[in-house]
Order: C-alpha cells, then sequence, then structure tokens
C-alpha cells in the first residue's frame, strides 16, 4: 500500500467508504440530511487499496476479539441522530490499545444481519488524538432503506466490536402505522445504578431520545449529587470538585460510558440526543459557570475556555451530527438545535436552552434567586431569552410550519409554571425565569392553530404531566398543548433532595408502594399548579411513548432501586393524549 496515497484518500473528514456490493454511484445520492457525511466511492482500488490491504484491514479473529474487545473499545459502540437513509456510527479505541502495521485506521461495516453475512456497506477511518481517538462517522447511503433495522461494527487489528443495532428514520411522506420512542434524562454516575437504562435496553422501542444531563460535572458530594454509591476515578487535572479542561470533561465521558448498562443501551438503538446544564455546570448560562467554581473564578466569571471545553468533550462523545469547529468561539463552535422527522406521523424538534440564555433573572444565589424565589422586576423584561432569538425563530416556524400529526418537542428545562404558596417559584432556571418569551413562544404557536403539541421534557427529576397555556395564572384559558416530564435514571430526585437536606431520624421511613416510594409531594404540588394533573418526584426510570394517528401514549415506568445494581421494573402511569384533543387522560 501507498501510505501516503491512502492516507490522502481518507480526505478531511476522516474517513472513506465503499458499496458493498458495488453499486453506481447515482444510487447513492439520497440528498445528504448530515453536515458532513461520510464520502462514498465505487470502488475500493479508488482509494488505492489492494485486495491485500482490505483483507487485513477487514480480517476478524473471533479468539482475539473475545479476549480484546473490552480493552479495545472501552466505551464500546453507538448511534445517533438517524435519518431515512443514515445513521451516526460511533466508537472510540483505547491509545493503549494502538499497535500494528497501520494503528491510526478503523474499519467498519453495517450489515442486514447481525452475523454479518449480508454486507451492504463498508469503509475506513482514521484515529486521533486530537479527537481523543472517538470516531464519530455521519452515514447516508441508498442502499439503507426508511424504517429499517441494521446492524454495524467496527475492527481493529482483527478485533471486532460488539456488534450495534439502528434503525433508519422513515420516509417523508410516509404515515407509519405506529411510532415508539424511550427518553430518559439525568444519569448521576455516583448517586446510582442505571437499572433503568438496562430496562430501556430491553423494550422494543424504535429509538432513545436523551433530553441531557449525561454526564454530571461535579463528583457525588456537591448539592444533590449526595450521599453516593459509586466511586469515580480522579479527574486528570487532578481537580477534586469540578473539570479544569477538555481531558477532564473527556473522563467525564470515558467513565460513564463504560457503564455496562448505557453501554447495551447505545448498542441496540440509535439515539437522540441533547444538552442541559451538566454537560458544562450547574444552572449554566452560556459560558458562566454559576456554582463550585475554584477562585478566583466566581458566578458572575465568564469562563469560555471551560465552555469551548465542555463543547469540545459533548462533540466528540455526543452521537449528535453536530460538528465542532475549534476555530469558532464558544458560542458558534457548534449548533446543536436541529430537528428530526417521522414521516407525516411527528415531527420532533429539539432545542439547545444553555448556550444562548440570559442568566437567572433575580441573581446567582441557589437559594432565593434561582430557587424559591418570589420574583423581581427583572423576571418580566421582554427581551430575556432563553433560546435567543435566531433559534426561537427558527423553532417557531418549525412547529407552525409542521404538517405532521403531532409536534414533539425534545425541551430541556419545565415549560409549565411551577409555584408554591401563590408567589413562590420553585426554580427560575427552568422556563418560569423567562416568562414573557414563553408566552411569546407558545402563543405564536396558539394563534398559528397548531394542534397536538407535546413537549418532552427533563432537567426536574420528576414525572410529571400537565397542560400548556400562554397564562398560567388564569384559570380560564383554555389549554394548547401538553407536557410529558420524564423522572431521572438516577440523579436525586426531590424527595431525596429534602429528606438529604431536612433529615428527620425519628420520623418513621413510610412503607414503600408496589417497590417505590410513595408519592407524598403530589396533593401540595397540584393544588397549588392546577394545570399539572400529574406528579412524583420520589422515583427514577423512564418514558415509553406510542404515537399513532389516533393518538399519544405515555408511559411512565420506575425502577424498584438505584442504590443497589439489581432491580425490579414497576408502571408508574399510562397517559394517554387523543388527537385533535388537548386532553389527558391518566391511568
Amino acid at each position: 500500500m501507498n501510505r501516503r496515497k491512502f492516507f490522502s484518500a481518507l480526505g478531511a473528514g476522516g474517513a472513506v467508504a465503499w458499496l458493498v456490493p458495488k453499486t453506481v454511484l447515482a444510487d447513492q445520492n439520497t440528498g445528504s440530511v448530515y453536515a458532513s457525511p461520510v464520502p462514498f466511492i465505487k470502488d475500493p482500488s479508488a482509494a488505492n487499496l489492494t485486495e491485500s490491504d482490505l483483507s487485513a484491514l477487514f480480517a476478524v479473529d473471533p479468539a482475539l476479539s473475545t479476549q480484546s474487545q473490552s480493552s479495545a473499545y472501552p466505551q464500546s459502540v453507538a448511534s445517533g441522530d438517524p435519518g431515512p437513509s443514515g445513521v451516526v456510527l460511533w466508537t472510540r479505541v483505547a491509545p493503549q490499545a494502538q499497535a500494528g502495521p497501520s494503528p491510526n485506521i478503523l474499519a467498519w461495516q453495517i450489515a442486514a444481519d447481525p452475523g454479518f453475512v449480508s454486507l451492504l456497506i463498508g469503509g475506513i477511518a482514521t484515529l486521533d488524538s486530537a479527537r481523543d481517538n472517538t470516531v464519530k462517522l455521519p452515514v447516508q447511503n441508498a442502499v439503507l432503506q426508511p424504517f429499517s433495522v441494521y446492524y454495524y461494527r467496527f475492527i481493529y487489528n482483527g478485533i471486532a466490536s460488539r456488534t450495534g443495532r439502528f434503525k433508519t428514520l422513515p420516509a417523508a411522506g410516509s404515515t407509519p402505522a405506529q411510532l415508539r420512542l424511550g427518553y430518559v434524562v439525568c444519569q448521576d454516575y455516583g448517586h446510582g445504578y442505571y437499572n433503568a437504562l438496562r430496562y430501556l435496553a430491553q423494550e422494543e422501542v424504535d429509538y432513545v431520545v436523551h433530553l441531557g444531563d449525561y454526564i454530571y460535572e461535579t463528583y457525588a458530594g456537591a448539592g444533590f449529587q449526595n450521599n453516593a454509591v459509586r466511586s469515580f476515578p480522579p479527574f486528570p487535572s487532578g481537580s477534586t470538585t469540578v473539570p479544569l479542561d477538555v481531558a477532564d470533561y473527556r473522563h467525564l465521558y470515558q467513565v460513564y460510558r463504560g457503564d455496562p448498562d448505557l453501554q447495551a443501551l447505545h448498542e441496540r438503538f440509535a439515539c437522540i440526543q441533547l444538552w442541559d446544564d451538566h454537560e458544562f455546570a450547574n444552572d449554566s448560562h452560556q459560558d458562566f459557570h454559576p456554582d463550585n467554581n475554584i477562585p478566583p473564578n466566581s458566578p458572575t466569571t465568564p469562563q469560555p475556555a471551560l465552555r469551548q471545553a465542555a463543547n469540545q468533550a459533548w462533540a466528540e462523545y455526543g452521537l449528535a451530527d453536530v460538528p465542532f469547529d475549534p476555530s469558532k468561539d464558544w458560542k458558534s463552535s457548534l449548533k446543536l438545535y436541529r430537528n428530526f422527522s417521522f414521516g407525516t406521523l411527528a415531527d420532533l424538534v429539539v432545542t439547545d436552552e444553555r448556550l444562548y440564555r440570559d442568566g437567572p433573572p433575580c441573581g446567582n444565589n441557589e437559594l432565593f434567586g434561582r430557587s424559591f424565589s418570589i420574583g423581581c422586576p427583572q423576571l418580566h423584561n421582554v427581551s430575556r431569552t432563553m433560546l435567543g432569538a435566531v433559534q426561537r425563530q427558527w423553532f417557531v416556524n418549525q412547529i407552525t410550519g409542521s404538517k405532521a400529526i403531532w409536534k414533539l418537542w425534545a425541551n430541556e428545562v419545565m415549560l409549565m409554571q411551577l409555584k408554591l404558596a401563590g408567589a413562590v417559584f420553585v426554580n427560575l432556571d427552568q422556563w418560569d425565569g423567562y416568562p414573557k418569551e414563553r408566552s411569546a413562544i407558545l402563543g405564536a404557536i396558539k394563534k398559528a392553530g397548531v394542534q397536538n403539541l407535546v413537549a418532552l421534557t427533563g432537567d426536574l427529576h420528576t414525572f410529571l404531566a400537565g397542560y400548556l397555556k400562554t397564562d398560567f395564572n388564569n384559570l380560564f384559558e383554555s389549554p394548547m398543548g401538553i407536557e410529558l416530564m420524564v423522572g431521572s435514571v438516577t440523579s436525586a430526585n426531590l424527595a431525596e433532595g429534602i429528606e438529604a437536606a431536612v433529615p428527620l431520624p425519628n420520623c418513621p421511613v413510610p412503607a414503600k408502594q408496589f417497590g417505590v416510594p410513595p408519592n407524598l409531594l403530589e396533593p401540595l404540588i397540584r393544588v397549588n399548579n392546577p394545570h399539572i394533573h400529574y406528579w412524583d418526584s420520589s422515583t427514577h426510570g423512564y418514558g415509553i411513548l406510542d404515537i399513532t394517528p389516533a393518538r399519544l401514549v405515555c408511559t411512565f415506568k420506575a425502577v424498584t432501586s438505584i442504590r443497589a445494581p439489581s432491580a425490579n421494573l414497576v408502571t408508574l402511569k399510562t397517559i394517554t393524549v387523543p388527537a385533535g384533543s388537548t386532553k389527558l387522560n391518566i391511568a
């Protein structure tokens, strides 16, 4: 092999691919949905690859794979951002595993079967330490048919990775009879075991939506990340509190993605992923890091280099087709918001509610500023924004212009108003801190006559269902949409937070109901917030959405423990929303 020509053939994108079996080039032009799709060539010889070269790159030693698979691919494999004829493939090769005559070359394959008998596409990619040896390949080709299941793997020095599985999106204009989505949020590694993810990996869903807080920037012991049950290796920088650089953020992803239950979920389903605050810092906004700062930094100190480091690590380890451009500043180095179409059945619009938002309206103090605040004049400033002007207009256009039956909003923080005693806002880090923009957005959607709007929300570690309104203080206003919030995978919920903050050792622990804690906060929340019709912040789990043209059914499921590495699964609630009617039926 001529190595100079070989690496030149890999191109600036770091990957080249071909069709197996050979297909004419015209068949490959499907209209790209990816920012930088893997370039396809008609024949391996065009990349100066001989049959001997190919044989060496794609040779699999079953014995070696069994022995060295985990050490070569410590984060296993994953896929994300599916399209009608494509997907983003991901893996990472451990630097200490690099060896052989071509230590920077990795092969990959997509097949119609898990045994890789019916090979469809194969290619090669480069490993680069500047990307922490992660490989992310946006693959799109006409041989991949809409709404179909495929299998993929990577091969390095004879070692095949575990086999991954993904499903492409439905074709534009088609109307699937049913769509099944799993959705999860908030998986603090130290606070518990990923029992919920293990059960979700066993579900028969089409795709998984991850609503953010994939990692937590703090070690167990800070804030809600208390009472750790799993230890965490130290940061490379030596910091004992928060990340100091990109290596520290990468370290977090490496540890989280080493969890076998999280790996099993990624191996089985393509993931549509967004972020929330903890991918950078708790309650973060723009490049500000409100909590756990190391002097001389404070909540009001801009930290552009750290924000950029968080962006880079997320782009490397995330599964979104979101390229990172290090030549641009933190606000422009990546663009997370995007949309997905499931034929005419549903559109899913993903927003970024961290990178462009204004700071907290009533000060940075966590207590009585961001949390449990009675408000302040700045709260009602009409210029305050969470989405930023450009993203806000894009989002409204996506929702109001959608021709799909269901309009789904992948929304990071709670949309509905949440108050206590009629005057105290529970959390101004969520949309309650941006009421004018919220009212303007929901008002524009309502004015356009949009039906079947459902916000899928995370962040608050709570299972919740309720009605969206332009004015939550108007009891007589008809709702214009639905909000369905999923509880956390492991992150401390409000019941656990209250228990940790106000321990009552002489009080008997309430008996569990069906293996999960009793839902004691719901009466208090609902009497203060009549638009909320279900609330449970006492347990952990995931949500399943069954979507048809006639209805959307949301099933909330909870695990009986996160403090032990095994648990049972129970169904909390089943919520049905009929198409064309903003009505919650809760059973």
